[in-house]
């Protein structure tokens, strides 16, 4: 430990003789020099900036506080790359604000909608109406710009709800920066994303300002990520063939005699999984026992409704049944323990991950939640609908626990004997999507 010491201390030595001083990192600038990924960071910056720094202040009545805004951003981007950090906010809060200004939003709204009167004036005149609100809504009191500062923001127990409000859609941001790096499968410099913003955000404020990047050039790197993220799109499709393929050929070594819907009609054993409470490789540690098997989905919001409901009856057959969570293979650890920590799992549930989707290929058909009760040699029922199938499943699972296997009986198709060449139905139109709440744009 001593010589260590001596050494970083003789290399600090020499670099103070030498005058050797370490250099910050320049400021984020749009320069020749700029790789294309800080381009494209600084483009995106740009679009959220000038979108948002326009339409939520006339949505809200309130102005942005540019430098929260800022500060979220970084903060998140923080949090992501450090479970340990938190982000200033609780998610509570984040939640509790987004409410009240989208409460606000609606109701102004309303104020700009024209009463009967002058709509029947407009004789249905899409463009007199749409006139009319943005006037109306020009017209409505805007609370004073927030002074941008460029400075570092600490949001303390007097924080107003503009601040609350500017961390939220700050957190927005960064959520989808974060999101659009995972699709191009890299990391974009948050300094040009931030940079970005703010610019956008200065030129809403004074038009006579210019962005770093011109508009030939936003739209040209616009388009080279277009192209970029068709190539990976490809390619993500090819890998995902090619590990289906290969995932069909695990799991037809572990399959094994069938029931009439085409399922395994034992569970597997040597299915493998990776620990997440317990140590574990495959399920064999649970064989030749009485088992509830939780299939979920970390991100399942049936699964965080159920969940709490699974823990219940595990516990009231603690000691006879053997209860196994196995996590779906689209999650990742973090999640998974997240998720088991809100349903206050103990060690009445042992949790597992389906990492290598060889359970999910052979006992599920893609939707959670699922639940299974496995009789000691391996012959199973699932329970497909967790809410409909509930009672069945507490009834069963106690005599279980008492010794009785459970019985799966499946009603085998009856065959279609009157095919026709009649075409099928047209599909009924899709539901229009719900419009987005003006806090979450």
């Amino acid at each position: 430990m001593k010589s260590k010491m001596i050494a970083l201390g003789a290399c600090a030595l020499a670099m103070v003789a030498c005058n050797v001083q370490q250099t910050p990192k320049p400021a984020a600038a749009i320069t020749p020099n700029s790789t294309d990924d800080q381009k494209f960071a600084y483009m995106l910056g740009t679009q959220f900036g000038a979108q948002n720094f326009k339409v939520l202040p006339r949505q809200m009545g309130e102005y942005l506080d540019e430098d929260v805004v800022i500060q979220a951003i970084f903060d998140n981007v923080k949090a992501e790359k450090d479970s340990t950090f938190k982000v200033q906010l609780s998610e509570d809060t984040l939640q509790s604000v987004g409410s009240r200004y989208g409460a606000l939003a609606r109701s102004r709204m309303e104020q700009t909608r024209p009463d009967s009167a002058t709509m029947a004036s407009f004789e249905g005149d899409h463009a007199k109406i749409r006139a009319y609100m943005d006037s109306v809504s020009a017209a409505l009191p805007m609370a004073p710009e927030p002074a941008v500062k460029k400075q570092p923001v600490t949001l303390g127990p007097n924080a107003t709800d503009n601040q609350k409000f500017s961390y939220l859609i700050g957190i927005q941001f960064s959520n989808q920066f974060i999101s659009i790096g995972n699709q191009f499968q890299t990391e974009f410099d948050a300094e040009y994303f931030a940079l970005g913003v703010r610019d956008a955000a200065a030129k809403n404020r004074d038009t006579t300002l210019t962005l770093q990047m011109t508009e030939d050039s936003l739209s040209a790197v616009g388009n080279r990520y277009n192209e970029k993220m068709k190539t990976l799109r490809e390619e993500a499709m090819k890998k995902q063939r090619e590990e289906e393929e290969k995932l069909k050929a695990e799991v037809a070594t572990l399959r094994g005699d069938t029931l009439p819907n085409g399922m395994p009609a034992k569970m597997n054993y040597k299915v493998k999984v990776s620990g997440i409470s317990v140590k574990a490789e495959n399920l064999e540690q649970f064989a030749n026992k009485p088992l509830l098997v939780f299939y979920f989905s970390a991100t399942c919001g049936h699964c965080a409704h159920a969940a709490p409901q699974i823990l219940e009856i595990a516990k009231s057959v603690a000691g006879k049944v053997t209860t196994v969570a196995v996590a779906s293979g689209g999650n990742n650890k973090s999640g998974i323990r997240k998720f088991a920590d809100n349903a206050k799992f103990d060690d009445a549930i042992n949790i597992v991950w389906d990492e290598a989707r060889q359970f999910g290929e052979l006992y599920s058909d893609g939707y959670v939640p699922k639940v299974y009760l496995v009789n000691p040699d391996g012959s199973y029922k699932q329970y497909a609908a967790f809410e409909r199938e509930k009672e069945d499943l507490k009834k069963e699972i106690a005599e279980l626990a008492n010794g009785k296997n459970v019985e799966w009986k499946i009603e085998v198709p009856a065959a279609d004997s009157a095919k026709t060449d009649a075409p099928a139905p047209a599909a009924a139109p899709a539901a229009a999507p719900a419009p987005a709440a003006p806090a979450a744009k």
